[in-house]
């Protein structure tokens, strides 16, 4: 590896840090956090009429008994992060919701061949993004999008400066989304982690590189 990666992985790690920094000082970081998306949120995000909790609790409900109606097609695109709840509660993530917005986090999904997901989670950090690439299936009535990430790239605009292969692993121990419901048009996802947060994602009209 030459000097330039070795910098380059040095700056991302630097700036993970600081993301971890302004997790641990929440009480500090998040006036400024909020007040920044208040200024800078996109015009997609505010066009759209975006559910409460409640009613995605109320979704939730009706996809587990009856199933949520999403199919594989559906779900094809690039979908950038916007709300997290963690599990049992009522009040937004508010920190994790502003930082995964503030680094762009963002899930593309695309059809491959045999008819599995192509899945790629992603966060930026101006030019510098991480990219965690990998597969995926739906599975179920609600359906279940089991899934995991095969290989990890870190990028320089669209240039890969470092790439590694990840363990595969064990079908039991692998991440999932319950999906809960997509708006009719298809302008935002709802779905339930494997360790309980419930998510809100926004279609976008972007694509990764």
């Amino acid at each position: 590896m030459n000097l330039t990666k070795f910098l380059v992985i040095d700056v991302s790690l630097m700036l993970v840090g600081l993301t971890f920094l302004f997790i641990f000082q929440a009480s500090k970081v998040k006036a400024f956090l909020l007040g920044d998306f208040k200024l800078n949120e996109g015009s997609n995000q505010s066009s759209i009429n975006l559910p409460a909790q409640q009613k995605l609790l109320d979704l939730e409900h009706i996809a587990r008994k009856d199933g949520s109606g999403i199919t594989l097609e559906s779900l094809i695109g690039l979908w950038k992060f916007s709300s997290v709840w963690k599990q049992e509660t009522d009040n937004e993530d508010l920190i994790s919701s502003s930082l995964l917005r503030l680094f762009s986090a963002g899930l593309e999904i695309k059809k491959d061949k045999s008819n599995h997901f192509i899945i790629t989670n992603s966060i930026q950090f101006g030019l510098l993004s991480i990219r965690f690439l990998g597969v995926g299936n739906l599975k179920g009535k609600q359906p279940l999008l089991p899934f995991f990430f095969k290989r990890i790239e870190l990028k320089a605009g669209s240039r890969v400066v470092f790439s590694r292969s990840l363990k595969v692993p064990d079908e039991k121990d692998r991440p999932f989304f319950a999906l809960i419901a997509m708006e009719e048009n298809g302008n935002w996802l709802s779905a339930r982690g494997r360790g309980g947060g419930l998510a809100l994602w926004i279609k976008d009209s972007n694509k990764f590189e």
